[in-house]
């Protein structure tokens, strides 16, 4: 019961049951009521026509309606009409001077009742009329209203009972046909629903067996459409994520491996007395284990920031101040580097911010303007406002990236071909050490590449100074 397909079927089965039955229902007292309103029309028709040619006759050779009871009835004594209606006869002013309801004897139509009535002439001149209310009708009732109850009395013959039961077998008849079809339909319609769900559910189950990324092929309706293009893009992502894991893991080993090699080297040469005990080797010795333990610390510091566990102390800073600061402590390396440092400040509200690790971020975008911006380059490092937004740039002129290496700038241990052959090129995790911080502050970190230049900002929500 608790399956889709059964569901569905269960509900246009449902949905053809009503609406087949509320259809059969009306059709059914429309056609019964139609049918008795046509034969007591057709026979009151025939049935009055004879009785005004009688009633008219009588009064010609009698000149009154005394004794006319006979004509209404096989006797006069309450005998009802045809088909068990009444039926009176009036003067020309409309009293009722005989009827087969003797309470009926006596009354005064009503004008709703005398245009409801069949005129009787003789010579040209109305000396009555004929009236047949419904059974038990008072004068005076509606004539659609009498229409109504004499249909509702109306009294039908075997072949007339037959034909509406007929009707109605053929309306049930018809009802379960359209029944079985709904359950033909709704089965199908099942399937043809359900199967992209049961096809994207094997590939779900199947996929820690298989190869991650496999994409399922999209068909059925939106919504479908829709689930399996987040499955195709969930596929995709845990792939991308597990092949960044394999290659972390594989330039994790390699970083590692060098500071390792370099200090397991230098000291196995010095135990075997190749090289002497000296400050000269032990400073090589110390500065690959400084190197190994940045590297360390900075693996750290990234697997902290992306899984957002990474504690901030948050005060409200001046960006125009922060800024300043950094510009001041780069400027010296700038000028040992005969490379031009620009500031370009512009008046911004504070920020929330972690100052140390706000400016650990600036830092390593000025460190690697630094390294990739030639002598007699220019770097600027600029402060810029919008209405809720404080944006940081850092652009350097000279050496740029392409279009691919932006795509891959911000991956963790990425470095450019060049700078992976020098020896200043990093551990490749700065980039992606300073947009996880950046995002801790839930803000953005982006590169633009121009022709001859190329700039990283950063976007940061501002807090406005307190009055």
């Amino acid at each position: 019961m608790n399956r889709m397909w059964v569901r569905q079927t269960l509900a246009f089965l449902l949905v053809a049951w009503v609406s087949v039955g509320a259809m059969a229902l009306v059709v059914q007292r429309t056609t019964e009521t139609s049918f008795r309103q046509y034969i007591m029309t057709r026979g009151s028709m025939n049935f009055n026509a004879a009785l005004i040619d009688s009633l008219q006759s009588y009064y010609m050779q009698h000149g009154t309606w005394i004794g006319a009871n006979s004509l209404l009835g096989r006797n006069g004594n309450g005998m009802m009409g045809w088909r068990g209606g009444l039926i009176s006869v009036t003067d020309a002013a409309g009293l009722v001077v005989v009827s087969t309801d003797q309470a009926q004897i006596g009354q005064t139509l009503n004008s709703a009742d005398l245009s409801a009535a069949s005129p009787l002439t003789v010579d040209g001149q109305v000396v009555g009329y004929l009236y047949q209310p419904s059974s038990g009708a008072p004068f005076g009732m509606p004539f659609g209203a009498q229409i109504g109850a004499q249909v509702g009395a109306q009294v039908l013959d075997a072949a007339e009972q037959d034909f509406l039961n007929h009707a109605t077998q053929t309306l049930t008849l018809a009802a379960a046909v359209i029944s079985l079809l709904a359950v033909a339909l709704g089965l199908g319609l099942s399937h043809i629903l359900t199967r992209p769900l049961q096809h994207l559910t094997e590939s779900i189950r199947d996929l820690p067996s298989r190869a991650l990324g496999q994409q399922v092929q999209v068909r059925g309706t939106r919504e479908i459409h829709a689930l399996t293009d987040a499955f195709n893009r969930t596929s995709q992502q845990l792939a991308d994520a597990e092949a960044l894991r394999r290659r972390m893991a594989a330039d994790i080993a390699h970083e590692l491996r060098t500071p390792v090699t370099v200090l397991r080297g230098h000291l196995e040469a010095m135990r075997d007395g190749v090289f002497p005990l000296d400050q000269q080797h032990l400073a090589v010795v110390y500065d690959q284990t400084l190197h190994l333990g940045r590297l360390v610390e900075d693996v750290r510091l990234l697997t902290l920031a992306e899984a957002n566990h990474l504690p901030l102390t948050l005060t409200q800073e001046s960006p125009n101040a922060i800024v300043h600061d950094l510009a001041e402590g780069f400027r010296p390396l700038a000028l040992d580097a005969e490379v031009h440092l620009q500031v370009e400040e512009q008046p911004a509200p504070s920020i929330n911010v972690d100052k140390l690790r706000l400016q650990q971020v600036i830092g390593n975008l000025l460190t690697n303007a630094l390294r990739h911006t030639p002598p007699d380059g220019t770097i600027t490092l600029a402060v810029t406002c919008a209405a809720d937004h404080v944006r940081f740039s850092v652009s350097n002129t000279g050496q740029t990236l392409t279009p691919e290496d932006a795509k891959h700038v911000f991956d963790p241990f990425w470095r450019a071909s060049d700078a992976r052959e020098r020896d200043t090129g990093g551990s490749g995790l700065g980039l992606a050490i300073a947009r996880g911080l950046v995002e801790l502050h839930h803000g953005k970190l982006w590169v633009e590449v121009a022709a001859d230049r190329t700039c990283f900002l950063i976007e940061l929500p501002c807090v406005s100074l307190p009055a």
